[in-house]
């Protein structure tokens, strides 16, 4: 099965159907989806691209998106999202390795796309969408005029489909291949976890061009003739409101969102009971949280625990293993990543690559394998053949292992803090100081020490109204920790600098403080 299996056979069984809902805007069915797809394939063909070649697409959340996924599925055409949050500099140097030879902007970027189209030589033809946009090639116009006959580009499950930028947390993005198989094989992982109706609607709330929002921004309703609603942007406050209005089944949204929306005045006024499985990652759920959005959302959470070469595929935490409430191992559970997905196989594994024992405090890394994993990168043998271990992808977090089978990450390697020959878990702190009423976020890094190496600072975010000192932090921090763990400096700022799903950009924390 290819992806684009997915658009003609439902345009066969589901041709009237909703397949793409943009509020207040353009709605399609599945029909018109597909005769649309063959069409800008072939207007894609017909600009000289060829298969294997590479689509840039730089927009915020759109039903071209959609449009996106399908035609490169149905061409051959390799599709590269680009995540919009990135500084022009650092978008030209992933395209100089990547070497698109066109580009899809929308017309609120076309500015800020003009600033790295300058430095990317690769791009022959700009297509502009979504208003007037000045430039060369309208995205309507090329539709229009292409050719209705479904492409003939010979593919297989092993043809690359996508190019999935990982979270750049640690440099310059890496592009992880993606082919079609594993697409289709998240797609399956996925739907065995999920409760899916024939005919179930995805909200679409993570950016498309990240991971688990992309790389392919597929939800598995799709595979029953489901359709997604893509606002442009997520709001908690119209989320509710939008889970009503549609009869949402299912979105992905990170425990920091889930956050805001039951926050929110008179959330409890809307019917949310429509949802049946709501996937989360980035972060374990704060017990209050759970509780909180249970008994507004209902027991539909999914936290998952994978990654752009993934495919977004790895752990998950099944809702009858999550507990607000309960006994101390149970509680434990909640800040862990669950047990591999179906089709997925997961190991922690010691420097010397064996098996860590369930014990619950020897740490190792985790590995993954299964057939959503990326064959590489992109164009990066080395980086490929660092990140393998046989079969085994190296994801570069820590974990521990329990004794129900549980994992548990305490760190990523580069995020570890030495400090007198000791090795010290960031996470670990973090967690300790995020159980202050006052605190809303924390970030727990090394700074350089003369004497012990490195020495732990922390930083952190109050919540609205808390009045906590950064003494008060320190000496609440120090009486629940070794003493070789406590922080030895702490500031507080306004925010931290975070990705799109909510993680810490600590490369970015720790060059704001001048450390490399």
């Amino acid at each position: 099965m290819l992806v684009s299996d997915i658009v003609r056979r439902n345009a066969r069984y589901f041709g009237n159907m909703d397949a793409v809902v943009v509020p207040a805007g353009v709605t399609r069915t599945w029909a018109e989806l597909d005769a649309r797809t063959d069409k800008l394939a072939n207007a894609l063909l017909s600009l000289g691209l060829a298969k294997g070649e590479r689509l840039a697409m730089y927009a915020p959340n759109c039903s071209e998106y959609i449009d996106f996924f399908f035609a490169c599925a149905k061409s051959g055409v390799i599709g590269a999202a680009l995540n919009t949050r990135l500084a022009p500099n650092e978008t030209s140097a992933y395209l100089s390795y990547v070497e698109p030879t066109v580009a899809l902007v929308h017309v609120d970027l076309v500015e800020a796309a003009r600033t790295w189209l300058a430095e990317v030589p690769s791009v022959k033809h700009v297509i502009g969408f979504g208003g007037e946009h000045g430039l060369d090639f309208d995205l309507q116009t090329l539709i229009d005029s292409a050719s209705t006959t479904a492409p003939v580009t010979q593919l297989t499950e092993d043809d690359m489909y996508m190019l999935g930028a990982t979270s750049g947390t640690t440099g310059i993005p890496k592009a992880a291949i993606l082919t079609h198989g594993n697409a289709i094989a998240a797609l399956q992982n996925w739907a065995a976890e999920l409760a899916l109706p024939e005919a179930g609607t995805a909200l679409q709330c993570i950016p498309y061009f990240f991971n688990p929002g992309g790389p392919a921004g597929l939800h598995p309703v799709l595979l029953k003739g489901g359709r997604t609603v893509v606002p442009t942007a997520f709001d908690p406050v119209e989320l509710p409101k939008l889970v009503q209005n549609y009869r949402v089944t299912h979105t992905i949204i990170v425990p920091t969102m889930v956050q805001m929306v039951v926050s929110q005045p008179g959330v409890e006024s809307y019917d949310l009971s429509s949802l049946l499985g709501v996937m989360s990652g980035g972060s374990p759920f704060p017990a209050s949280v759970l509780k909180r959005a249970r008994e507004v959302m209902g027991d539909i959470f999914n936290p998952i625990y994978g990654m752009a070469e993934s495919y977004s595929c790895g752990t998950i935490l099944r809702p009858q293993n999550l507990f607000s409430e309960g006994t101390e191992q149970q509680l434990r559970q909640l800040g862990s990543i669950g047990k591999p997905e179906t089709l997925m196989d997961v190991r922690v594994v010691d420097a010397e690559g064996n098996d860590v024992p369930h014990d619950g405090i020897t740490s190792g890394e985790i590995l993954l394998s299964g057939p959503s994993m990326s064959p590489g990168y992109f164009r990066m043998p080395e980086e490929t053949e660092r990140c393998r271990l046989g079969k085994w992808f190296r994801t570069g977090d820590v974990a521990v292992v329990d004794a129900e089978g549980f994992i548990t990450i305490v760190d990523r390697l580069k995020d570890m803090i030495i400090t007198g020959g000791i090795n010290v878990f960031s996470i670990e702190v973090e967690r300790v100081l995020e159980q202050h009423p006052d605190v809303a976020m924390v970030a727990v890094i090394g700074l350089p020490h003369p004497q012990w190496g490195e020495a732990i600072h922390a930083v952190v975010v109050r919540r609205e109204g808390g009045t906590v000192t950064p003494p008060e932090l320190m000496d609440f921090a120090a009486e629940r920790l070794a003493s070789y763990k406590k922080p030895r400096s702490l500031e507080l700022v306004d925010s931290l600098p975070v990705s799109a799903t909510g993680k810490v950009l600590k490369k970015q924390l720790r060059a704001q403080r001048g450390i490399a």
